[in-house]
């Protein structure tokens, strides 16, 4: 690999002679290469750090021919995925930058501008003078359409059309577009000076148009639009389409009363997260050929497996959970495989949040394909009574350099270091800035967009933790106004440091954020165990004393976490994270014999579904769903089959495909798990609203330290419920009085 960077050398006096640049790997001899040219910051030199892999550090020191001028020893950090790294330096300042914009702030430069990185590091300044609140995007009319975009920061932007929809059509126009004359900054809605806006006449409907922003008189890049609503297959250019080529026959959109597969107490929820190419991949699904592991495949209905019973969608409508969630569906960075075919890829590399994946898509070069078919689905699930969550990912695009955020507004979008390099709360190389107003105002307009559009009925928020308070309760406000039986929650895990603790929407800030929810990992691990990374740990049906864990888990986990009321609480104890459940036992337990595995999944699954609060499951937990495929030479499992299972990310399809042979292979198991569901959808004792009516009806009668034993009463609309939870091999007397 060549490992390239480019770098920018800036002399506060003008002295750009004898420089040139000393470059090393760690551990290797250093090589001296000169710069290339010039730009408006200094002068300029491309370095390749030859290797035969990728390098996550290089080094560098700028120079003159007797090394009586240089700057210290640069560490310079380098990214997968990024073709090359561009860093800025400045004679007499230490620091390496990664942005032009926080090198020309540096005290050190000869035309200092100081307030250049205020989109960065001083945001309530920036956003007071330039946010603004009208919609953004494109609005269509047979005889004009008009393009707006937020991009304060650019000194020209000009409106690209291109001839066709293909990937490679050509350029039909380029207009030049108008900044906005309105500054009020105590008045946003009408703030229109950092707004670029274009009436188009003509019917520009499926013409693709992507936006070029000048940063410089010269410096310039062209991007999709960030409100992209179609896009081409590859996601690079936007598409104008009118709402009437939008909306599948039979498809409505309802809220309120109307919407009576909603519920208005979710502490009735039972949520099955399912991936659409995992859901109908495999043959044992039955699903047409053509349809597998698209979205016509998740509503087909018919199929059964080799045994002739139910699969796929006629499944789930038996199994009577009342939601699905579905992974990635908008539109995801794609990898291809050697014949051309889309890599398998979970979905958490968001590159156009208000657009349908086209790899799920029949035809992913028509624009509106992917739209008609995730339509037709939500509307199939709807018909049947189920719910249709999305699982959201607004706290990381997949690339942080040619992100339509970056594009159009560099630095701005996400949170930066003073450097001008990413934070990575994350782990994705970058994460975005909630609390910043224009990226605020783009999470509750793409949530409200596919609520009106699509008619979604909950959001799952990734890594929510990264998000701040205030946005997550302004979005439920925004929810609230269309739908409140609209669901909203997320993971709550503490991550990154750019936020204060007591502004995460964390779960640990429960207190602060009535109605949104949150996974609850304590009674995840106190059931099951855990395998985070290849760290093992055992929970309850293996054994482990985590008794008084579940007896508060019954109790609705107020005293695990700040939580207001149940239905901030989403018991599970499989996620598509990590290892299944059925996998997880299996490396636990190596010696159990069929029926006591089986008997450790049942009770596993017993205690995250009747738990006060809602309920989450991974599709196929209840029949055995494994992650396991073995690639040794006889058959064996492999440790690094064992690693792939643990992360399944972008693992095969023999990894992740859904095998629907087991929903007849441990149908018991599979009955058992449908009594559990009807007990919590249609019982009133397992779905209490309030803490207090919880302490009045719930009691749990043991739950000694190391007994193995949890036992319950519950009553509800005049029945009494006692339940038992024995994780113990042997049998045990119990007395329930």
């Amino acid at each position: 690999m060549k490992n390239v960077v480019v770098v920018h050398y800036h002399s506060n006096k003008g002295n750009y002679f004898n420089f040139s640049m000393w470059q090393w790997l760690e551990g290797q001899m250093g090589r001296d290469t000169s710069f290339s040219r010039f730009d408006s910051f200094g002068i300029v030199g491309s370095l390749n750090y030859e290797s035969d892999y990728f390098q996550d550090q290089v080094y560098l020191i700028v120079k003159n021919t007797d090394w009586s001028v240089r700057t210290p020893d640069f560490k310079i950090n380098c990214h997968p995925g990024l073709s090359k790294v561009e860093v800025w330096i400045v004679e007499g300042d230490d620091t390496l930058y990664y942005s032009r914009q926080a090198a020309v702030t540096s005290h050190a430069y000869r035309r200092r501008q100081p307030h250049a990185f205020d989109m960065a590091v001083n945001s309530k300044r920036f956003d007071y003078e330039w946010a603004f609140q009208g919609w953004l995007g494109f609005s269509y009319q047979k005889d004009a359409t008009e393009f707006r975009l937020w991009a304060p920061t650019a000194k020209r932007v000009e409106l690209i059309l291109y001839s066709s929809t293909t990937e490679n059509a050509s350029v039909s126009q380029v207009i030049s577009m108008s900044r906005g004359s309105s500054r009020t900054p105590s008045n946003h809605a009408k703030n229109t000076h950092g707004v670029w806006s274009l009436e188009v006449k003509g019917d520009l409907n499926f013409h693709a148009y992507r936006y070029r922003v000048y940063y410089r008189k010269r410096t310039f890049r062209d991007t999709r639009d960030p409100y992209s609503v179609a896009t081409t297959a590859n996601g690079r250019r936007s598409v104008v389409v009118a709402n009437a080529d939008l909306k599948p026959k039979g498809f409505t959109v309802k809220h309120g009363k109307e919407a009576v597969w909603r519920l208005s107490n979710p502490n009735k929820a039972v949520i099955s997260e399912m991936h659409i190419r995992d859901f109908s991949k495999s043959e044992t699904s039955g699903v047409r050929q053509e349809n597998r592991g698209k979205f016509l495949g998740a509503f087909e209905t018919g199929t059964k497996n080799q045994y002739g019973d139910s699969t796929t969608f006629d499944y789930l409508k038996n199994l009577g959970i009342n939601y699905v969630q579905l992974q990635p569906v908008f539109d995801h960075h794609q990898t291809f495989e050697a014949d051309g075919s889309y890599a398998y890829n979970w979905g958490y590399d968001p590159e156009n949040y208000n657009v349908p994946e086209a790899s799920f898509a029949s035809n992913p070069h028509a624009p509106t394909t992917r739209i008609l078919e995730l339509k037709q689905l939500i509307q199939a699930y709807h018909d049947a009574g189920i719910g249709v969550i999305m699982d959201v990912v607004y706290n990381h695009t997949y690339s942080n350099s040619d992100s339509a955020f970056q594009l159009a507004v560099p630095d701005y979008y996400y949170r930066m270091n003073r450097d001008g390099s990413f934070q990575n709360g994350s782990g994705c190389g970058n994460e975005t800035a909630s609390e910043k107003e224009m990226f605020r105002k783009y999470m509750i307009d793409s949530i409200l967009y596919w609520i009106e559009a699509y008619n979604i009925d909950g959001f799952r928020f990734d890594l929510m933790g990264l998000h701040d308070v205030e946005t997550m309760n302004a979005i439920r406000q925004a929810v609230n106004a269309v739908d409140p039986n609209i669901l909203l929650y997320g993971e709550g895990w503490d991550m990154g440091v750019g936020l204060l603790p007591e502004n995460k929407a964390k779960k640990d800030n429960a207190y602060q954020m009535p109605r949104i929810g949150f996974f609850n990992d304590n009674v995840r691990n106190a059931i099951k165990g855990a395998e985070v990374y290849g760290d093992f740990k055992r929970g309850f049906v293996s054994g482990e004393a985590t008794e008084y864990e579940l007896a508060k888990g019954m109790l609705g986990s107020d005293e695990l976490a700040s939580y207001l009321t149940p239905d901030q609480v989403l018991n599970y104890v499989e996620a598509h994270d990590n290892y299944n459940l059925n996998d997880l036992l299996l490396e636990l337990h190596p010696e159990d014999d069929t029926t006591t595995h089986i008997k450790r999944v049942e009770l596993a699954n017993s205690l995250g579904i009747l738990m006060q609060g809602m309920a989450f499951m991974q599709l196929g937990q209840e029949f055995l769903r494994t992650k396991l495929f073995p690639t040794g030479p006889e058959g064996e499992l492999t440790a690094a089959d064992k690693k792939r299972a643990m992360n399944s990310y972008n693992a095969p399809d023999a990894v992740n495909q859904i095998d629907w042979n087991h929903v007849t292979l441990y149908k018991p198991t599979v009955d058992f798990v449908k009594e559990l569901i009807r007990l919590k959808t249609q019982e009133t004792a397992f779905s209490y609203q309030s803490f207090e009516d919880i302490r009045r009806h719930v009691y749990v009668a043991s739950a000694n330290y190391g007994s193995g034993l949890v036992t319950v009463n519950i009553s509800g609309a005049g029945k009494v419920f006692q339940l038992v939870f024995n994780a113990n091999e042997k049998k045990t007397e119990i007395n329930m009085t």
